[in-house]
């Protein structure tokens, strides 16, 4: 997810300075993968499931309409075309070109804007476990694998765990998270007109 860097390295960064380092202590950091979470995470998964929908949708229009060109194109590069009606194959063939490229442009910009939207929900949602999670192990910074690239080596199964937990606290919360019952109302007193139950 391309675009989701500045808004997932602001809640790391936010739960680096929420945990201040001590004097002459060890560096603790941990580091978030947002790509990591909506593998493992059904309620990120969720989320980032309508981005991969859009984006399949859109490339299927794409291909379709990049389809209409080449077919168009074959025509007018056919030797037994009828030289009267190739001026105005070669006029729909441009008007098909201007549709496809304007196409392309919407396509970009509707995908941003899914894009940004279900990063936003994502970092709505993560934000506060990441930052949970860093005061509790007392971390003084948590690195993105949206800002950070891992030019030689790292242990693979410390890089998950910080994430590997932050989604399992987040799937936690669809139920843990969820209203309590409200307790049964005290029966009515006797009356003319007895109130509407709520929906």
């Amino acid at each position: 997810m391309r675009l989701l860097a500045p808004s997932v390295a602001a809640l790391c960064l936010s739960a680096a300075l929420a945990a201040p380092a001590a004097a002459q202590e060890a560096p603790r950091f941990a580091f978030f993968s947002i790509n990591q979470l909506v593998r493992i995470s059904k309620k990120a998964g969720a989320i980032f499931s309508e981005l991969e929908i859009t984006g399949k949708n859109l490339q299927e229009k794409l291909q379709a309409k990049g389809q209409e060109l080449q077919t168009l194109q074959q025509q007018l590069n056919s030797p037994s075309i009828d030289p009267d009606k190739k001026e105005a194959l070669a006029k729909k063939y441009r008007d098909l070109e201007f549709e496809a490229k304007k196409m392309q442009e919407d396509s970009q910009q509707e995908y941003q804007r899914v894009e940004k939207k279900v990063g936003e929900a994502i970092t709505k949602l993560a934000g506060p476990i990441v930052e949970q999670l860093a005061k509790e192990q007392k971390l003084q910074m948590v690195f993105s694998d949206q800002a950070v690239q891992v030019l030689s080596w790292g242990d693979k199964a410390w890089m998950e765990s910080f994430t590997s937990e932050v989604a399992k606290r987040l799937d936690a919360s669809e139920t843990a998270g969820a209203p309590a019952a409200k307790p049964a109302a005290p029966a009515p007193k006797p009356a003319a007109k007895p109130a509407a139950p709520k929906k």
